[in-house]
């Protein structure tokens, strides 16, 4: 019986004079972010100080970059086959702990690690940040990530926080594809 058998299409978006298979966006976003800041990937220092991680498959070239510690914004962009390519995707973040906690460098680096850890978590279905959602426990932190209203890869904002037993780091991000004229 073929009543119930349904073909499914690729979801293929015009970015100018390039078709992007959204999905494969999606994969390359999980993978590039697993072995970038995640997956402590290695990082180049910029002339301004800023750190720069990298990662390239098939036709997507992915870099992050920020500058800081206690508060470190950046971005992440996708670009379309090499690092100087036609921007894809793009999302900004900004925030950090709590300004308090500036001097505890002890619970600083053990949040930044249960950060990484967090962001490992990431699904293709919210490519973005931490798992999106659902919490993340280990031990004493806790992490929540949530976009609102409910985005997708093409355009969203969102927040994370990570707690221990209170809020000690936030930040908040937004993002989606790069609409050429």
């Amino acid at each position: 019986m073929t009543d119930n058998i349904q073909t499914i299409q690729p979801e293929i978006i015009k970015l100018g004079k390039l078709e992007i298979n959204l999905e494969e966006l999606r994969n390359f976003l999980v993978e590039a972010k697993k072995n970038s800041y995640a997956g402590n990937g290695e990082k180049q220092i910029a002339e301004d100080g800023s750190k720069i991680l990298t990662f390239q498959k098939g036709n997507f070239y992915y870099t992050d970059n920020y500058a800081g510690y206690y508060q470190a914004p950046g971005s992440e962009i996708v670009r379309w086959q090499k690092p100087n390519g036609q921007r894809i995707w793009q999302m900004a973040y900004s925030g950090g702990m709590q300004p308090n906690l500036y001097g505890d460098k002890e619970l600083v680096h053990a949040t930044f690690e249960f950060l990484k850890r967090s962001l490992s978590k990431i699904t293709k279905e919210n490519p973005f940040r931490g798992p999106e959602g659902e919490s993340f426990d280990e031990d004493e932190f806790k992490y929540w990530a949530y976009t609102s209203p409910k985005g997708n890869i093409k355009r969203f904002v969102g927040n994370e926080w990570i707690s221990k037993g209170a809020i000690i780091f936030s930040q908040n991000f937004i993002g989606g594809l790069i609409i050429p004229e």
